[in-house]
């Protein structure tokens, strides 16, 4: 079974959750160095006056940074953390400011963050079910959210991300992201479902048995299902082509012909010739 690309589904969760709050801007990765030194974390810039009524986005100062750690991501641990936190005073010498916050927005399936920290004398304070504030890093603010504990019905898609999802919530989560009306909103609800139903096969597949059901998956699958048809309908002309070729070219055909016949490249046409002695 191919690998979970669980960074994308956070991505959109995140904007999805903050969607509320357009004037947000959101950056996926970013390189740290000149010499890049590419982060697979999310920034969001906050304009400054902006408020934000919702119990991650609070948090948020001018940059802010978001770190991810998947349910399967068998590497977190406590020197993930340090990692973080490096990259966090990273950024803020490199734009030489301190109105940074970082959230680390984790699983507690392989590592629990919050046992670990309770254990080195860490102390953190709970705002919201599931959402904590760390307390004693030196010049910054960090807060912790896990996606195990927080409220469903108030982070719907970041509860979502997870490879043991119920046929209840991914019922709900589908029907939700067909009922967006926004292309933008729908887009990102999209992309999520595509990750979930790789990561959730059995549950899907009994989701199919329902034609309310399968009728809206099918909806928003459908961009994915007509890349994959060109990109088919593409490799199957080319082999078409190729064959094609192959016959001219027993023929004795120069490649001028075999060209305006095939569509196919010189350099194509070559490779054929060289295959066929």
């Amino acid at each position: 079974m191919a690998k979970t690309q669980w960074h994308p589904a956070f991505c959109a969760a995140m904007r999805l959750e903050l969607k509320d709050n357009r004037s947000l801007q959101f950056i996926n990765e970013f390189n740290l160095t000149e010499k890049p030194l590419e982060v697979d974390m999310l920034i969001i810039n906050k304009p400054s006056g902006v408020e934000i009524e919702n119990g991650i986005g609070e948090f948020f100062e001018g940059h802010n940074l978001v770190e991810y750690k998947s349910p399967t991501d068998h590497n977190f641990n406590q020197f993930s953390i340090c990692q973080a936190l490096a990259y966090t005073y990273y950024y803020c010498d490199r734009y030489q400011t301190w109105d940074v916050t970082l959230s680390l927005i984790v699983s507690k399936e392989n590592f629990n963050i919050l046992n670990w920290l309770s254990s080195q004398g860490m102390e953190y304070t709970q705002r919201h079910k599931g959402i904590y504030t760390l307390h004693g890093i030196s010049f910054l603010k960090v807060q912790i959210v896990v996606t195990e504990e927080i409220d469903s019905d108030l982070f719907q898609w970041l509860s979502a991300l997870t490879d043991k999802l119920t046929e209840e919530k991914a019922r709900n989560l589908v029907a939700t992201a067909y009922g967006l009306t926004q292309n933008e909103d729908k887009r990102l609800a999209e992309a999520i479902v595509q990750v979930l139903t790789s990561a959730n096969e059995e549950v899907f597949e009994k989701m199919k048995e329902d034609d309310v059901m399968a009728s809206a998956l099918m909806e928003l699958m459908k961009p994915e299902v007509e890349k994959y048809a060109e990109k088919y309908a593409e490799e199957y002309a080319k082999e078409t082509y190729a064959k094609q070729a192959r016959i001219m070219l027993q023929r004795g055909e120069d490649n001028e012909y075999i060209k305006l016949l095939t569509n196919l490249t010189d350099q194509e046409i070559e490779a054929l010739r060289q295959a066929e002695r």
